[in-house]
């Protein structure tokens, strides 16, 4: 018996010649969807809105707050590569969300980013709360009485809170002076306090917090003030004083950050140069310095995997593990595989692929693998331009679009090539759908009709008269499918199948050495054999 089965449909792979390729894989896999097995169309993208204002997009994201439960789209522009994300707080008051790309590190509460007709986000703050430039002044405001028993050597910081809570980090310390702590029959030493100007810019800043160390210990809550005022005088014991001063190390975020993701813990983190930083902990307007990491190379871009967080860059990508800031640490593998493109690394469960100069890399807990190795020669993954490649994780597939066109390659089981052109993508978690910017338009990914897919057989091959085939079948959900047959490159049949019957090849080929099959279209399609005599059908 000779004949040609298959009934299990696989991506392309490139990198061997179509002899050596298994049954199921394919030549060409064009506008497919493969996940079940079985020969199935892939979706075109549906327009679904427009970005007013914002002529050539770069970046999105969908913010989920407000409009009716619509939520609103933002979009930057002007190539920038933004990372956006909401805050760690599961029920904030103020529904806040935070990015980076676009010039400094920025926030907005709903009532900010939503504002007026568009674009989105239409208003922001810097995030980050600033240091007091200058200490607070302190003088004696006069002393009377009987002087008591205690008196202590008091300094003063500063610190600028935000209408949201965010508390910055402290001025530097006023002068010492020394002041009495009254009892109840005393009087108590009164010290005049002239508090620093708040700075200028977009911080929202409402409140200075005041605190006082005493005989050199920690800084203690004293008092809070509108942001207005200058002045206060201070005739507070030492039993008044409130909790230590918090932000010591809350430092605003470094100017230039950029490739904000959020982790586990309520920690957000991002990078500048060869720098990885860390927020506090449900503080993201706090980035100690304490919390930076250095490498020796450059920081292309984070992925956020169970295994914890991948740092890819010009040189080797490190893995980064921690429950805390404080307690972060990252491995040093003894492998270069260098990042080629931010918008490239995907979060893929168990672990972080990227683009690099070699191929797609795979980084988890041990070394890392490039995945296309075996699919991709060096040059045909040099081809698809990997510097461009931006990328997401869709149905456990990476899905990377690049200067022409869109592949989605799953380890193991190759690649598809699909016919869809994106200027970036962005995967809304809470609808489980992915977004395309095509143009000034958004669309949603398989939102579309079906695109007519093409997918070729590897080459069989037979030895010289075994393989008259004479007849064949192609069994679909709907018909027609067109079909193809190839004898020793030559094209023997292209004809529409438009049932699940048997159909008669051309006769002639008898000596054909070399085999395919081929079938495009858009229905859904289980099996395609071709055969020496119809019992050899099933």
């Amino acid at each position: 018996m000779t004949s040609i089965a298959i009934t299990s449909f696989r991506g392309e792979l490139p990198a061997l010649t179509p002899r050596l390729l298994q049954p199921t894989n394919a030549q060409a896999a064009r506008n497919v969807n493969l996940r079940k097995g079985s020969l199935r169309a892939e979706y075109a993208p549906l327009p679904v809105t427009g970005i007013g204002g914002v002529i050539t997009p770069s970046s999105i994201y969908r913010y989920p707050f407000g409009n009716d439960g619509q939520g609103f789209w933002f979009a930057w522009g002007d190539g920038k590569q933004v990372n956006a994300a909401k805050s760690p707080l599961a029920k904030d008051a103020w529904s806040r969300v935070y990015w980076t790309g676009d010039g400094f590190p920025k926030m907005a509460p709903i009532g900010v980013a939503t504002q007026g007709a568009g674009p989105y986000p239409s208003g922001f703050y810097r995030l980050g709360i600033p240091a007091p430039v200058s200490a607070p002044l302190v003088t004696e405001a006069g002393n009377s009485g009987t002087p008591p028993a205690t008196q202590v050597n008091a300094t003063y910081i500063v610190t600028y809170v935000s209408a949201y809570g965010e508390e910055g980090p402290p001025s530097p310390a006023s002068n010492i002076i020394t002041r009495w702590d009254g009892a109840e029959d005393q009087l108590v030493g009164k010290i005049n306090v002239q508090l620093p100007a708040a700075p200028t810019g977009p911080y929202n800043i409402v409140t200075k917090r005041l605190y006082r160390s005493e005989s050199g210990g920690e800084f203690l809550y004293l008092a809070d003030f509108p942001v207005a005022q200058t002045s206060w005088l201070d005739e507070t014991n030492s039993d008044g004083l409130g909790i230590a001063c918090p932000s010591l190390t809350w430092d605003m975020p470094d100017p230039t950050m950029v490739g904000l993701v959020e982790m586990p813990n309520g920690i957000f983190a991002g990078f500048f140069d060869n720098t990885l930083c860390f927020c506090e902990p449900y503080y993201p307007h706090a980035w100690p310095v304490d919390y930076q990491i250095s490498f020796p190379d450059k920081i292309v871009g984070l992925g956020v995997t169970t295994a914890g967080l991948v740092v890819a860059t010009t040189g080797r990508p490190r893995l980064v593990t921690g429950t805390t800031p404080a307690a972060m640490s990252a491995s040093d593998p003894d492998a270069d595989r260098v990042c080629v493109s931010r918008g490239s690394v995907v979060d893929m469960g168990e672990y972080v692929v990227y683009a690099s100069t070699e191929g797609l890399v795979a980084v988890s807990g041990g070394e890392p693998q490039l995945i296309t190795e075996g699919i991709l020669t060096p040059e045909q993954w040099q081809a698809l331009n990997p510097a461009s490649i931006h990328a997401c994780r869709y149905e456990g597939r990476y899905l990377g679009f690049y200067d022409g066109g869109c592949f989605a390659l799953a380890p193991g089981e190759g690649i598809e090539f699909i016919d869809v052109h994106a200027a970036n993508s962005y995967y809304d978690i809470a609808a489980s759908s992915l977004y395309l910017i095509q143009g000034s338009t958004i669309s949603k990914w398989r939102g579309g009709p079906s695109m007519t897919y093409r997918w070729r057989s590897k080459i069989f091959e037979f030895p010289p008269g075994s393989a008259n085939f004479s007849c064949g079948k192609v069994v679909a959900d709907t018909y027609p499918v067109r079909f193809r047959v190839f004898a020793d490159q030559a094209l023997v049949l292209d004809e529409p199948v438009n049932g699940a019957g048997m159909f008669r090849l051309p006769a002639g080929y008898a000596d054909a050495r070399e085999w395919q099959v081929e079938a495009s279209g858009t229905a859904e399609v289980f099996s395609i054999q071709i055969a020496n005599t119809p019992s050899e059908l099933t």
